[in-house]
């Protein structure tokens, strides 16, 4: 194995892809093979393959826009070697696709033999936080590599293609120095030499050699803003970034009209700030103001005025009702109701070719319920580890395959259905490895969703006779 380097991180910006941005590929969605061994000449090497076919690291620059790829840290995330705490921002290109993300994994060429097992070692890291890359697991975060002290700098892989978390813990640019060896079926060991991603996460790449890569100079603005209110009503306000920092640390302030003096307006520290309008609110103004982890500020809105008008009447502003719901209420839930606990496929049949057997039929309604108030977002997932009879035959989970759907969603949600599942009759999982079954984004999970999907089953033509069955395991993180 190659040998293990100290694992260097260094805080500050760099200058590489200014300086050589208009020579290298630049990678800011669809899918990805970031760690690639390969085959050239008769040596292995470390390269990343894109749709367009293999490039070297050194021509490749793989971007993270904040504005898709930032989330909250939640309780799972927080568990990662030397990561941030929960509830803050961190950066994520993740294990499953999602439109206008990178999809990132790590495998093998075809020219590499069959059944050769991989090494990767992470050498070193510079960038401006933390590095590391997981995959999702039924007991918190399987960790592969991480940039932070008594994170694994090493893992082995005989899979030609995984997908993995990619997280990053600040914007900015990162370069990860990577060496593997490869070992083939009983054959020995081979040394592949180190290469250095690039990895840059930011809105904009910098322009020019030297160029800061943080992000640009961000303007802040009120939307939401009605053209009067009635007393009694809702005046319900949202900050907008343009571009996205992915920065969330927020203050509301107030003023009444004529005033001079701005009042921080207590417990207004999202993006957005609801309140009850009074009377005594005509020609109130009410501003934002963004802030970094330092509490430096980045941006502040121009007031918006409140206006009252109850079109001549004068309605008394009597007393003020309130209730209220602990943050620990909320929750993330995955259910299927009683009645939606069986799925027939119907009997299996001989396809066309009769190479196979075949049965298909519907999942019933899957709810994911999230009810957390920092509305972080879910990833709802299943899997199917085999079938059976009650005399012990079994079809292999990955016989089976689906096409995810969004059967119904809440107003103020914005779910995506999981990427469709082929069988893995031939090649492939199916759903025998977690799989996603649909996922929302931060700031648009809240309340509750149903999913389904479309099942199809292909089993191998010496299938044992009986009545199979098994069982789909959800999560919902």
């Amino acid at each position: 194995m190659a040998a293990l380097t100290a694992l260097g991180l260094a805080l500050g910006p760099l200058a590489g892809v200014a300086a050589a941005q208009a020579d290298r590929q630049v990678v800011a969605e669809g899918h990805l093979d970031l760690f690639y061994v390969d085959v050239q000449g008769s040596a292995h090497v470390l390269v990343a393959h894109t749709d367009s076919g293999t490039v070297a690291p050194a021509d490749l620059v793989v971007q993270a826009k904040p504005s898709v790829a930032a989330r909250t840290v939640s309780a799972t995330v927080a568990t990662l070697p030397g990561w941030k705490a929960q509830g803050e921002t961190y950066y994520l290109l993740p294990q499953n696709s999602q439109p206008g993300q990178v999809f990132a994994g790590f495998g093998q060429s075809p020219a590499v033999a069959e059944g050769t097992s991989v090494t990767y070692t992470l050498d070193s890291v510079r960038g401006p936080g933390a590095f590391a890359l997981w995959q999702n697991g039924e007991d918190g975060p399987n960790v592969f590599l991480g940039s932070a002290e008594g994170a694994p700098k090493s893992f082995t892989s005989t899979a030609d293609h995984e997908h993995g978390n990619w997280g990053f813990t600040e914007q900015g640019e990162y370069a990860l120095t990577v060496s593997a060896t490869a070992t083939p079926p009983g054959g020995t060991a081979t040394a592949i030499a180190p290469v250095t991603y690039t990895v840059f996460v930011g809105e904009e790449l910098p322009s020019g050699p030297g160029a800061d890569p943080g992000t640009p100079t961000t303007q802040l603005s009120i939307t939401g803003l009605s053209n009067h209110y009635h007393a009694g009503g809702v005046a319900a306000l949202t900050a907008v970034q343009t571009p996205e920092t992915g920065e969330d640390h927020y203050h509301w302030f107030t003023r009444a009209a004529g005033q001079a003096e701005w009042t921080v307006v207590p417990g207004a520290l999202s993006a957005r700030y609801g309140f009850v309008v009074r009377t005594a609110d005509k020609g109130r103004e009410v501003k934002a103001v963004l802030y970094d982890h330092d509490h430096g500020v980045i941006a502040e809105s121009a007031p918006a005025t409140i206006v009252v008008d109850d079109h001549g009447n004068d309605p008394v502003n009597g007393p003020a009702i309130t209730t209220s719901l602990a943050a620990e209420q909320g929750v993330l839930a995955i259910s299927v109701a009683p009645e939606n606990r069986e799925v027939d496929l119907g009997a299996l049949a001989l396809n066309a070719a009769a190479d196979r057997y075949t049965a298909s039929g519907a999942l019933k309604p899957i709810t994911v319920t999230d009810t957390r108030a920092d509305n972080p977002g879910w990833n709802a997932s299943g899997r199917v580890r085999a079938f059976t009879t009650v005399d012990g035959a079994q079809i292999g989970g990955k016989h089976l395959g689906w096409t995810p759907a969004v059967l119904s969603a809440s107003a103020n949600q914005a779910v995506t259905p999981g990427p469709p599942v082929a069988t893995g009759f031939t090649s492939g999982n199916g759903l025998s490895a977690w799989s996603q079954l649909g996922a929302a984004p931060a700031g648009a999970g809240r309340g509750t969703a149903q999913l389904g999907a479309e099942l199809t089953l292909e089993a191998p033509a010496d299938t044992a006779p009986g009545a199979y069955r098994a069982m789909l395991i959800l999560t919902a993180i």
